[in-house]
């Protein structure tokens, strides 16, 4: 993904996010593209975002997982991964 499609879809989901903050699936988008970014910390709250209103979204915890990881914040990396692989157990 190149830059002018990042921004294109930031902007996207920034317009979805104004009409409708209660959005979990944009709030995740967010967080997926601010985290290939390197944009870890804000990624990690737009996660947050996304789990409070959907605390049972797989890949928003596999986000959140690995943005910790790479903040070497291993022990609540592990707590979002092994939730995301409970979860996934569910199925």
């Amino acid at each position: 993904m190149d830059l002018d499609e990042i921004d294109h879809r930031l902007v996207s989901i920034g317009k979805k996010l104004e009409k409708n903050l209660d959005d979990w699936e944009a709030w995740a988008a967010k967080a997926d593209i601010l985290c290939s970014m390197g944009m870890h910390e804000i990624a990690i709250r737009c996660c947050d975002r996304s789990l409070e209103l959907n605390p049972d979204n797989v890949l928003t915890w596999i986000t959140k997982g690995n943005a910790l990881i790479k903040l070497g914040r291993e022990e609540e990396a592990n707590a979002a991964l092994e939730k995301a692989k409970s979860l996934r157990e569910k199925c």
